[in-house]
């Protein structure tokens, strides 16, 4: 199977079976015997088609006599394909994104499928600029492929040129970075010893830079030395702040990222209790803990909005890290672009964590909050209810987070104290 097809089928799912498109991508690799650059070139447009969605419609519709609503499924992805390699790619050949398209419409359309096709795709090839809807909240929907009803949000909390900036940041590409795990390494010694395997790495920001490489193949991923994490949640377990010694409750643990961070900041000694409702999300946690030679985290299969009696006063410290809209990680997810506004329902779960954890917790203790979303209701909205609630709480530290100004993902922090 070519890459494209392969890609044709995977976007399948997606777009008609509700797959997510890491785990279509996960497991048609996994499954493939194709060369590296196929392998690249199939990644590429599953998650670039997911991504751009809205806007290679928008392409399609200008130039398609049929409706977008009656042009059938595979056709209309193919269609999306091969806009995205005439439009967003530069090494493909325009010829080639046409051809190879043509021949996919052939496969899996009837036998005006492909004259359509190529009729279509052969007006953008020729179309140099295309023009875009001029109201507002119409043109940030096209250009950068999001939901209509997000940019008019946006538009209205932000104002239009910080939106456009954020909308532009989430579609750049970004370094991995890593967190290098002190229980065994440093900084220093893990730029070493990946650039002894070939791989270029620097430290930037107290984390460590790299290129893209398989990660979960890499022998010193297996070995426990380093965790890929973004340099705003690597802040999260950092503002906590957690001494050796501490009792730390981690309300919404999986995967284990932020978990074993704190477990790391507390040279592995002391007790971390992490919930979390699933119980292959709790093992999750567990396997990132036994990879990385932590023993001192308890898993717990448990909704954390639901209050245990037990757990009360038992904390020094405890996570927040709630469920959350996710808006902020739009440029590793594109899925989460397709998403309703689930942002009310969030905030409800979201304040009775909070709630929760604010009885688990020490006099003198700290509670951090946090999300990767960037939006205001899920974020400063919740933690301002709660301090104006409880005045025996003071707030340490807040900051959110954004793409285009902090280069990383979007990310809300709060740090309150139980005076």
């Amino acid at each position: 199977m070519t890459a494209r097809e392969a890609a044709l089928k995977a976007l399948y799912e997606i777009e008609y079976n509700g797959a997510y498109s890491n785990m279509a991508v996960k497991n048609t690799l996994k499954n493939s015997d194709m060369s590296e650059r196929d392998k690249a070139l199939f990644t590429a447009l599953v998650y670039g088609v997911s991504d751009k969605k809205i806007t290679l419609d928008y392409y399609i519709s200008k130039f398609s006599k049929i409706k977008l609503k009656k042009i059938s499924k595979y056709i209309l992805l193919i269609l999306r394909m091969g806009v995205f390699q005439l439009v967003f790619t530069d090494k493909i050949p325009q010829s080639a994104a046409v051809n190879e398209s043509v021949k996919l419409a052939k496969r899996y359309g009837h036998g005006a499928s492909a004259g359509f096709v190529n009729g279509v795709l052969r007006s953008v090839s020729k179309c140099s600029e295309i023009e875009y809807p001029k109201e507002k909240d119409e043109y940030l929907s096209v250009k950068y492929s999001f939901p209509l009803w997000l940019c008019r949000k946006w538009t209205e909390e932000f104002g239009f040129e910080f939106t456009e900036n954020m909308m532009r940041s989430f579609g750049e590409s970004k370094p991995i970075t890593l967190r290098a795990n002190t229980l065994k390494t440093t900084n220093e010694e893990l730029v070493k010893m990946l650039s002894d395997l070939g791989i270029n790495a620097e430290i930037k920001d107290g984390a460590v830079v790299t290129d893209g490489f398989d990660i979960e193949k890499n022998t010193l991923y297996k070995e426990g030395y380093f965790t890929p994490q973004d340099t705003a949640a690597m802040k999260t377990a950092e503002i906590l702040a957690p001494k050796p010694g501490d009792t730390v409750i981690d309300m919404c643990a999986a995967p284990g990222g932020k978990t074993t961070h704190i477990a790391e900041i507390m040279k592995n000694s002391g007790r971390i209790l992490a919930f979390d409702i699933y119980n292959h999300k709790t093992e999750l946690v567990k396997k990132n803990a036994e990879r990385l030679g932590i023993d001192i985290i308890k898993t717990d299969v448990r909704d954390a909005a639901e209050f245990d009696k037990s757990l009360s006063g038992i904390a020094d410290c405890i996570l927040c890290d709630v469920p959350c809209s996710g808006l902020g990680i739009i440029g590793r997810k594109p899925d989460i672009k397709q998403n309703e506004d689930r942002s009310p329902e969030l905030c409800k779960i979201q304040a009775k964590i909070l709630e929760n954890a604010c009885i688990y917790l020490k006099e003198g203790g700290v509670i951090v909050y946090s999300t990767c979303t960037v939006e205001k209701a899920e974020n400063e909205g919740i933690t301002g209810a709660f301090l104006e609630k409880h005045g025996n709480f003071e707030k340490l530290y807040e900051k959110t987070f954004y793409p285009h100004t902090d280069g990383t993902d979007g990310f809300y922090i709060c740090k309150m104290r139980k005076k």
